[in-house]
This record gives C-alpha cells, sequence and structure tokens, in this order.
C-alpha cells in the first residue's frame, strides 16, 4: 500500500532534516587567487617564450645576413686579389723584359767601344793578329795576339791601352822575339779587361725613324 504525504510541512520538515556542506568563503577565495596565480604564471611563460623566440629569429636572421655579406665580400676579395697577383705578375714579366732590351742595348756596342780602343792604342810598327774572347759579358776579357817592332812598341802599346776608359787591366801573358820574312819581330800576348766607362763619356743621341 502505497501512502502519499500531501501536506506542505511535510516536505520542508524532510529537506531540514538534510544537511548540506559548503567550504567557507576563505577557501573559496584562495582557490581563486590559486587558479588566477596559475593562468598568470602561465600567460607570462607563454609571453617569455614568444619573446625568447621572436629575438632568436631576429638574431638568426642578423647572422644569416652577415654571413651572406661576409662570403660576398670574400668572393670580391678574392677576385681582387687574383687581379692584384695578375697585375704583379704583368709587371714582373715586363720589368724582366725591359732589364734584357737594357742590357742588350747596353752591351751592343762593347765590341766596338774595345775595336776601336785597340786600334787608337797600338803604336806604329805594332799590329794586331788575332782577337779572341775568354770569358764573356758581364766579365769580358779579351786576348790580344799581335807583333811589334821591339818590346819598347809593346810597353806603349800596354800603357795606351790602360789610359782606356773601356779597360780596366791589360796583363802580358808572354813576348818572344821571331823572324817574319828574315826580319826579327817580337811576339805578344795580351790579356786586356773590359770595365763599363762612366757615364759622364758616354754620348747618347735619340734615334730618328724615317727620312729627315
Amino acid at each position: 500500500m502505497i501512502e502519499v504525504n500531501l501536506h506542505p510541512a511535510g516536505s520542508k520538515a524532510r529537506r531540514r532534516g538534510r544537511r548540506v556542506f559548503s567550504a567557507p568563503a576563505w577557501l573559496k577565495e584562495g582557490r581563486d587567487r590559486w587558479t588566477m596565480a596559475v593562468i598568470a604564471i602561465s600567460a607570462l611563460a607563454l609571453l617569455a617564450v614568444g619573446w625568447l623566440w621572436m629575438s632568436q629569429r631576429s638574431e638568426r636572421q642578423q647572422l644569416e645576413d652577415l654571413l651572406a655579406e661576409s662570403v660576398e665580400d670574400s668572393t670580391r676579395l678574392a677576385d681582387l686579389r687574383a687581379l692584384s697577383d695578375s697585375l704583379l705578375a704583368r709587371e714582373e714579366m715586363i720589368r724582366e723584359r725591359l732589364g734584357l732590351v737594357r742590357s742588350l742595348d747596353e752591351n751592343r756596342f762593347v765590341w766596338p767601344h774595345l775595336f776601336d780602343e785597340m786600334s787608337r792604342a797600338l803604336p806604329p810598327y805594332t799590329w794586331l793578329t788575332a782577337v779572341r774572347e775568354t770569358t764573356p759579358l758581364p766579365e769580358l776579357s779579351v786576348q790580344l795576339d799581335g807583333l811589334a817592332a821591339n818590346p819598347l812598341a809593346i810597353t806603349a802599346f800596354v800603357r795606351n791601352l790602360q789610359a782606356s776608359p773601356y779597360i780596366a787591366e791589360v796583363r802580358i801573358v808572354g813576348s818572344q822575339q821571331q823572324e817574319l820574312d828574315n826580319v826579327a819581330a817580337q811576339a805578344f800576348k795580351l790579356v786586356v779587361l773590359y770595365t763599363a766607362p762612366p757615364d759622364s763619356i758616354i754620348r747618347r743621341q735619340a734615334v730618328r725613324l724615317g727620312r729627315s
């Protein structure tokens, strides 16, 4: 059999008989504060991570730009270095060629000057029979074979050669008497050492091309 209590007081009395537990107000306020603190800390952490990521990205971009600029400068400097080395090598080659041309130009008149000086130095009744090179330039030495009427002519020839600005030294290698067509003569051998004359006695004249 089912009984139903229709009196209002009965339900109120039944509700009053139940006891509901509720947390204190200070505990609720503390929990709310911790929740807000955790949210704030999380937000700050996210902001910090974002700022660090952005700063590292910016720094990385700067480093990449500097690296690209350095590579470009290195390439440009390498090209300039190669060009400089090429110019230096060309300058050295030109200097060597100029030195060769200058040496050839300076030495092409050595033998004409020597022959001219030997011809001037010959005294009367003295002549040369052979002229041969014994040491090449730059330390040129020449052996002279000749005949003279007497030893005094040989001595005069040596003195005249020593007075030449193109001759540094004259050495008598040998001298002996011999007959030539039943005539007594004095054969001699000399060694002449060449030297470059001072610039004060050299006359240089420009060469003109074409007809005057």
